[in-house]
């Protein structure tokens, strides 16, 4: 069989930038052991590895190796995919005996393994002797770096497919906006069909003693041991309660007949990414089902999403990542001494209508300290996805968890900026010392007065109100021609500081799909806990890190009262504006970096990390 190679079309943006299926040819080792003796007839080995694309129907990868002699379907229960919460596992081990049935009743089967992904999947194509190795391309940093294991290690052939696509298969420009980009590629609106289910698949090859049986999906060891003895607690603690009972169709039924099961979510007009969170996370529904089951503009948005990360993890100008979270993607950057296991972590928050980009100065000027430095995008900022859902500061608080459970792996000291602020402190009140070692407060975001009553509002926030999206959409366009004045006012110390970059950065962002819904979720949000409610939560340690001169409240009164509430906590008025990270970033690094080592060295931090 001949390695194929599909060449990049012309276009207006880089090859790079391009999403495009592609297969590597035969590696050649010494003495051109990458071939293989023609005149030996023997039957071609094809094998399937299953990662986040947990499917039978639009199932990239399956279908590309259909036509092979012998074919083996893999999944390996890797770290990164099992270190969820109990009611995740469950759906995942229904997903995969689903999917077990499917292709046992096409003359196929389902292998398991565990461990690193890439490296049992290179084990496994050595024992079976594969010859080409199928693998749905996807931009999350959990299969990027399997691909680049299995790149190094397997000696066959590599085809790497896209999903189904909508439209065209042109990658946008990582400065592109979402309306300009979808009227320059003349997207097409219409509704692709998912590709069927094979009828009929290639058996096994005869595997002897290799075990082909399903086990059940449990915490992998690998996973228990990312953390302390608190682990599999925090496991129990990570599902929120408000997504629970959602979804109405089990994992089996998603998989057999996706496209009933979502047509009855849509005609319903139900909150997708709530209710399909697991299926979306594992791969159970794809882009192409969900459009072509009437969630056309929902789909079309996650589309979008899935390009752009592509389009920015082929970028080699940037060292942008992506993890995917409830199934959905999110970007963030990880730099400094991340192999160093001494090496303590800090988890930068940003606020409202910011991203990690926000940080950008503190992560270069802080990557030659001895530090794991991590920025994420929450959810509906930034280049992550922004879903047509209810936001909360509940839903804010879980994705940083579970950012420091799958991704950090390691309790973090966690720094957030304005609203940013308030949901570390909200974090860490919840999961000290078990995820985090300290928080650091910058001109938080929060109340210091007693807590709101909560009037029970909980349905109607379960509902969106179109009239307030609609408005919202309106506020979002206003406020984009103000952004550069809005943000001089805010730095008042170095409106130098306001770079053309950041400008660019966050009027990007505002034009994705789902902008307005962050701006519409405000108006029913639910009540929060206040500031001094956290701090009856928590017992670490905490620095506060306030630019006295931010023009929207009273800073340095907030700074001193937080230090009366909170004895423990070191106050640190800066000469800056509501983002004094960014504004003076030299004199904030060195409070920061000192902070922590100060932490670092007294017997409790030694402590909360063992």
């Amino acid at each position: 069989m001949r390695a194929m190679i599909t060449y990049a079309k012309k276009t207006d943006f880089p090859v790079e930038w391009r999403s495009t299926g592609f297969a590597l040819p035969p590696r050649i080792g010494a003495g051109h052991s990458g071939f293989r003796n023609r005149c030996t007839v023997r039957r071609e080995v094809g094998l399937v590895w299953v990662y986040r694309d947990i499917r039978i129907e639009d199932q990239a990868a399956i279908r590309a190796a259909q036509n092979e002699d012998r074919l083996a379907v893999l999944f390996v229960q890797d770290p990164l995919l099992v270190c969820s919460p109990p009611a995740d596992l469950l759906f995942l081990n229904d997903a995969l005996e689903a999917l077990r049935e499917e292709l046992v009743a096409r003359g196929s089967n389902l292998f398991l393994r565990s461990g690193i992904a890439g490296e049992e999947v290179t084990k496994f194509a050595g024992e079976i002797k594969a010859d080409t190795l199928y693998a749905t391309r996807s931009p999350e940093h959990g299969w990027q770096r399997n691909y680049n294991i299995i790149l190094s290690n397997f000696e066959g052939k590599i085809n790497v497919v896209d999903e189904t696509i909508l439209g065209d298969d042109s990658m946008p420009h990582p400065e592109s906006h979402y309306s300009r980009w979808k009227g320059l590629r003349s997207i097409s609106l219409g509704v692709p069909r998912p590709s069927p289910a094979p009828t009929t698949l290639p058996s096994p090859p005869d595997v002897g003693s290799i075990s082909g049986k399903l086990g059940h999906v449990t915490v992998s060891e690998y996973a228990k041991d990312i953390f302390t003895s608190n682990y599999l607690e925090e496991m129990e603690k990570a599902d929120d309660k408000n997504t629970n009972g959602l979804l109405s169709f089990s994992a089996r039924e998603l998989i057999s007949d996706p496209d009933a099961c979502l047509k009855t979510m849509t005609r319903e007009n139900k909150d997708l990414f709530r209710m399909l969170r697991r299926p979306l996370n594992y791969g159970c529904v794809s882009i192409a089902q969900l459009s072509f089951a009437g969630a056309g503009e929902k789909a079309r948005a996650k589309d979008w999403h899935r390009r752009m990360a592509l389009g920015d993890t082929l970028n080699s100008k940037t060292d942008w990542k992506y993890w995917l979270w409830r199934g959905c993607f999110v970007r963030f950057r990880s730099m400094g001494a991340l192999s160093s296991p001494d090496a303590p972590a800090i988890l930068f928050v940003h606020g409202f209508g910011a991203s990690s980009q926000h940080f950008v100065k503190n992560l270069v000027g802080l990557r030659t300290a001895n530090l794991k430095l991590f920025a994420l995008d929450l959810i509906g900022f930034g280049r992550s996805e922004k879903p047509a859902t209810h936001y909360t500061q509940h839903l804010w608080e879980a994705q940083i968890a579970d950012f420091v459970r799958e991704v950090v792996r390691e309790p973090v000291y966690v720094v957030g900026n304005s609203i940013g602020g308030y949901m570390s402190m909200s974090f860490v009140a919840d999961h000290y010392p078990s995820l985090c070692k300290g928080a650091v407060l910058v001109n938080s975001a929060g109340s210091l007065g007693e807590s709101a009553p909560d009037e029970g509002r909980t349905q109607e926030r379960l509902s969106r109100n179109e009239v307030v999206v609609n408005i919202s959409k309106g506020a979002i366009f206003l406020l984009q021609s103000q952004i550069r004045s809005i943000l001089v006012k805010l730095y008042p110390t170095r409106p130098d500081a306001v770079t053309n970059d950041l400008v660019r950065d966050i009027y990007r962002d505002s034009t994705d799909p789902g902008a307005a819904y962050v701006l519409e979720s405000g108006s029913r949000l639910p009540s929060r806990r206040t500031l001094i409610d956290l701090f009856k939560g928590y017992t670490g340690p905490l620095l506060v890190l306030t630019g006295s001169k931010d023009p929207l409240n009273d800073a340095s009164a907030r700074a001193r009262n937080i230090g009366v509430v909170y004895p423990k906590a070191e106050v640190s008025l800066l000469d800056a504006g509501h983002c004094p990270h960014d504004e003076v970033p030299e004199i904030f690094n060195e409070k920061l970096s000192s902070w922590v080592e100060t932490v670092e060295r007294t017997p409790s931090s030694k402590s909360v990390a063992t």
